[in-house]
This record gives structure tokens, sequence and C-alpha cells, in this order.
């Protein structure tokens, strides 16, 4: 029984071996079986079917690696082969042929379109260990129509010019200019290198030891351009004068990002600087590297993205030569948009050279449309030199100046002092608080409500030993008067209507003016700080741009308009917040503030033009001692003209011991003057 059942079962074996010997898979089998592994990307299983011959021409990784690489290249989704042989006529073919030809048609799906096309597979019959299979021809267009070896995919990125920073009437502020980079190139220095370098040296203060530095870097050949220092174009007359007595000494042209205006506008603008790490990461999927720029402050970093643009995108196909042979994906460069603002350079310069050397701020305003044609702030610095750059000791510098530079004023608020009057005085005649009638007679130059104010007094200038009354209020600038006037308005009132005059409010300048307050967290908690808030002091802090919008309201009889920066073609922005009666009244007042010639700003008296205005003097700081208080000086004036509806506040630090606000008055009268 046992030797009868290993006889069955050898002889099974024999029968079953025979059989796999004798039985040889079809082309058709085998193709199909091919394109199912194309489909799932079972490339060794691919690799399994290949002739011998091409295998030895490829290696199994390689292989792998041709389907893989470019796959991913071209971000395929899907392969899909489809057998178009005619099996019947394969048939006769199969018995008397060792060369067989199978047609496919092959659709690739890439993140990038759909690629469709037909092919032919060329099957070859060969003998391996006694066994005869059909295997497959292969070349790289079985990887993708016309490949070839050393065929890539190659990404390219264009990035888009950066869009232009125009004035109102199309000078430019900020442009994609041209740069000089100062450079040598050792090997034609000869005998004159030390002289060279002394030049270089003493010509554009750098060092001696920097350059040989430089020079003395692992990769530095005798024909290499050892790049040095950057330099503004109008600077080019120095590094031409070396060169001319050796060639040594030369130069590149860059293009780089240039303000031909400088310190005028730098806080206007601001600059661009390299992006850091995490800009990186959001960027550089768009095409951008880690030279590229980024607005770091001012209009180049709030319209980043405008100006910027959208990279385009060329994703081709190359031979091995670098030649495109075809363009999968083709996204053109949006270069970045122009920004044009309302500024007049001209207005710019003149109201910049009105500041002087002062720390401070300007700005003039169209009050009829809002538009900002001046902006100012002192002192300021040259974005250029954040383009060519700058060395440890100049940065410091910059940063460690008692004057802060950098520090951009006009985008600040400050304490208004007096300027602040009239918003006083409109809230509390259009909320009849009071009436024009209203006048105190308090003798001496210190005033307290009452004894619950405890050792706390409002004081004024100079007493006029008479009833003063809103006329001779705003002549004077009488602090007591708007102290009385505040705290008939009450703190609630005050809070809400300030906010009417931007008081407490966003500007809608898109630029990140700080918001003006009347009092911290909107609270007046006590009825000291309301007296003081009347007259501009206390907590209350307002910006340059917010005190040329609220008193357009008196220019614009009652109508309270929103300043623009950006000449867009948006709509002009007004709103109706006082009486047309309480605005000219507020008016008038102010208007005597200069015709008078006992106002505090008779001195920007203009001969055939009507002026109104106001100023203010606030001090700022714990005055400890008398030598260690601190003023601001402000003036702010309406030109009540057709051709000049222009409103000009001007604002300067440290004016103690110079005549307070009176120092302010001439420089802002001068700059009426002269536009």
């Amino acid at each position: 029984m046992r030797k009868i059942v290993s006889v069955f079962i050898v002889a099974s074996i024999l029968i079953i071996s025979l059989t796999s010997c004798s039985k040889v898979k079809s082309p058709i089998d085998e193709v199909n079986d091919f394109n199912e592994m194309w489909a799932r990307a079972d490339y060794s299983g691919m690799y399994s079917k290949l002739a011998l011959e091409d295998k030895s021409k490829i290696t199994e990784e390689h292989f792998n690696k041709a389907y893989k690489d470019f796959y991913e290249a071209i971000e395929v989704k899907n392969v899909a082969i489809v057998n178009l042989a005619n099996d019947e006529e394969l048939e006769e073919k199969i018995k008397k042929q060792d060369n067989i030809t199978i047609p496919i048609s092959i659709q690739i799906e890439t993140t990038y379109g759909q690629k469709n096309y037909n092919r032919d597979i060329v099957l070859v019959k060969e003998k391996i260990e006694d066994k005869e299979i059909w295997n497959i021809k292969w070349d790289y267009q079985m990887v993708y129509e016309g490949m070839e070896q050393g065929d890539t995919v190659k990404l390219s990125n264009i990035l888009p010019k950066r869009g232009k920073i125009l004035d109102r009437n199309d000078n430019t502020l900020a442009l994609n200019g041209e740069i000089i980079q100062v450079g040598i190139v050792p090997g034609r220095l000869g005998d004159m290198k030390e002289e060279v370098i002394s030049d270089l040296a003493k010509t554009f203060n750098i060092s001696e030891e920097y350059i040989n530095g430089r020079l003395n870097l692992s990769w530095v050949k005798d024909d290499s351009f050892v790049d040095l220092i950057k330099i503004s174009v109008s600077e080019q007359h120095l590094i031409d004068e070396i060169y001319n007595k050796n060639k040594g000494a030369t130069y590149k042209v860059l293009n780089d990002r240039v303000y031909p205006y400088g310190e005028l506008v730098a806080h206007l603008t601001g600059y661009l600087g390299y992006i850091n790490e995490e800009e990186l990461k959001i960027l550089e999927p768009l095409g951008y590297t880690a030279n590229t720029k980024v607005g770091r402050n001012g209009l180049e970093k709030i319209y980043e993205e405008k100006l910027r643009g959208i990279p385009g995108k060329v994703i081709s196909i190359i031979d091995k030569d670098g030649k495109d042979k075809e363009i999968l994906l083709e996204e053109k460069v949006k270069d970045g948009e122009d920004i044009k603002v309302s500024i007049d350079i001209n207005k710019q310069a003149e109201l910049f050279t009105q500041l002087g050397e002062e720390e401070g701020t300007a700005a003039c305003m169209n009050y009829q449309t809002g538009e900002v044609v001046a902006l100012v702030s002192k002192p300021s610095y040259d974005p250029n030199q954040f383009i060519l750059g700058m060395n440890t000791e100049e940065y410091n510098e910059l940063t460690n100046d008692e004057r802060e530079p950098l520090l951009n004023r006009f985008s600040k608020v400050y304490a208004p002092g007096s300027s602040f009057k009239p918003i006083t005085l409109a809230i509390a005649l259009n909320e009849k608080a009071i009436d024009a009638t209203f006048a105190i007679d308090v003798k001496g130059k210190e005033w307290q409500k009452d004894s619950s104010w405890g050792n706390y007094f409002v004081t004024r200038v100079s007493d006029l030993g008479t009833i003063v009354d809103i006329e001779k209020a705003m002549i004077y600038s009488d602090n007591i008067y708007f102290a009385q006037v505040a705290l008939e308005i009450g703190s609630e009132i005050f809070l809400q209507k300030s906010k009417e005059f931007g008081i407490g409010e966003d500007l809608s300048l898109a630029y990140g003016i700080a918001k003006s307050q009347l009092a911290t967290n909107d609270t007046i908690s006590k009825e000291e700080l309301l007296a003081d808030s009347g007259y501009g002091q206390g907590q209350v802090q307002i910006s340059i741009l917010n005190l040329t919008k609220a008193y357009s309201t008196f220019a614009n009889n009652g109508n309270i308009v929103e300043p623009r920066l950006i000449m867009d073609g948006s709509e002009i922005k007004t709103t109706n917040i006082i009486s047309e009666e309480v605005a000219n009244q507020v008016f008038d007042l102010m208007k005597k503030v200069v015709e008078d010639s006992r106002g505090t700003a008779h001195d920007a008296m203009i001969s055939g033009k009507v002026i109104a205005g106001k100023t203010g003097t606030a001090e700022i700081g714990v005055e400890t001692e008398e030598s260690n208080k601190k003023e601001l000086g402000w003036f702010a004036a309406i030109d009540k003209s057709d051709e000049t509806p222009y409103i000009t506040a001007m604002m300067i630090e440290n004016v103690e011991g110079r005549g307070g606000s009176h120092f302010v008055v001439p420089k802002v009268r001068e700059f009426i003057k002269k536009y």
C-alpha cells in the first residue's frame, strides 16, 4: 500500500513538471501582464519580463528609477494601457515567428494634463533554462513618448518684476533699477596690488584687511570676480577712477530695488530685505528662493503681495544637453502692480525741508478729497542703504542713534496740546453743551473746580484780567476756558463724539497708523482728567493725519473727509458730523487765531490768503524739575482756497525754551507760501 502511494505521487509530480515545461505563455498574455504591472507601478515585475539583451543594458535599480523619478517629476496620477492587437491575426503569427509586435494605447494622467499616445511593443522568443519565454524589447519610450536616456524634467520659475511706487504725477519713488557691485579680478592687479587695495579701502571706507580676506578665500582664482561692496549708480565714477589706473579694480551692474528720492520718502516707501525662514516656507512653493527680497516696512511691506506679483512656471522635458523637448506646463508670470500714491514729491520735498534738522512729523492733506500730498517724518534715513548693505558698525550707528531716524513719527500718536481745542469746542457747540455766549470769569493763572481736586489746578499762560469769552479763549488759547467746556460736555458724550472726529477709531489708511485716543481704554475716570482732555493734555494722543482729518470738518461745512494715500480710483469718503453753522463758527474763530494780532498763530498770516489754524504746546513726560520738562510744538493750518485746498499740520519735538508752538508756525507758513 505504501509503495503504490509513493509511485502515484512521483508519477503525479513528473506529469505536472512535464506539463509546466511544455507550456509557453502567449505574447498576448505577457503584454497584458506587463501592462497591468505598469498600471500599478510594479516596476520590478515589469523588469522581469524584459528581453535578456535589454537587461544587460540597464539594471533593475536604474530601470525602476527611470520610471519612478520621471513619473514623480511629472506628477503622474494614473496610467492606463489598452491592448489594441487583433488576437486572431496574432495567433497565426505566433505559430510562425519568433518576433511579435503588439500595438497598445497608453494614457498617462498627470497634474499637468493627460498624455495619450500609441506605440508598439515588440516581443522576442527567448530560451531560458530550457524554457521558451516571450520577453519584451524595451527602450526609454516605454516610459514616455519620445523619451531618451538622459531626459529629465525641469522646473523653471520665472520671477515677476516688482511693481513701482509712484507719486501722483508718476514720479518714481521705488523702482527696479541698477546698482554697482565693486570687486577685484586678482589676475589683473599685477605689481599694483597694494596700491589698488589701498585706493579701494580709502574710497569706499572698507578696511584693507577685509579686502585681503576676500582675496584669500578658497574659491578665488586669478580670473575670479571677488565682490567687495555695493554702491549706487551715482557713485560709479569712484570705481571708474580706480579702474582707469588698473583694470583689476572693476565692477558689475546688478538689478535691485532703488529709491531715487532716498530719505525724502523713506518712512513712506520703506525698503526691502531678504526673506526669513518662516517667510521662505510660504514663498518657496511659489518659486521664490532665500535670495528673494520682500517689503520690510512702509508701503513695500503693506502692499507686498500686490507689488510682488505672481511667479510664472514652466515645467518641461529636457534632453541631456538641456534643450527643451516638450513643455508640460506653462503658467505665465504676472508682474507686480504699480502703486500710485497721492503724494506730490515736490510738496514732500518742501515740507521735508521746512522740518530742517528737527525731530518731528508733518502732513499736508487736500481737505476736499482727503488726498495726502505730503507726509514727512524726521530725522530720516536712506532706504538705499538697506539695499546696498551696511556693515555692523554702520547698522549699529543707525539703530543706536538717539534721534531715532528709523522711527516713523507720522505713524505714531502724541499729546496734541491746544491744537485739540477746536475739536473740543465743536463738540460742545454741536451738542449744545454750551453756546456762543459761554464765558468764564477766572482770576489768576490757576483754576480748579473745587477742593475735591486737592492740589491739582488747571493752568493757563496768562491772565487777561477780564472775562474770557469764546473768541478770546480761542485767540489766546485759554486752557481754563476749554477745561470748563470739557466739564460741560461730560466724559460720556466727549468720548462718544470724539470718535466721529476719528479719535479712538482706526484711520481708513492701510498703513498701520496708530489709533488716536481721548483717554486710555476709553475711560475718563475723574473730573481732573476730563478737564485736561479739553485742552489736549491728560491722556489725549493723536496722530498727525488724524489731526488733519479732524480739521477737515471745519473747512467742509461740517463734513469730515477720510485721508487717502493710494490713488486707486476709490470714491471720496465724507461724513457729516457737525452742523454747517458750528463748523463755520469754529473756522471763523480759528481764522482769528491767525489774523488777529493777538492770536497765537498770527505769524502764519499770508497776504492774499485766508488761513485758519491752531497752535498747541504739549507737555510730555514726568516733570521733576523745570529743566527736565519736555514740550511738543504743534501748528495746523487750513488754507481756505479753491486753488490750494490744503490742511498742513506739523509737530516738532523738544521745543522747550524755543518758543513752544511759536517755533513751528513760521515753518508751516513758509511751506504754504512755497506751494
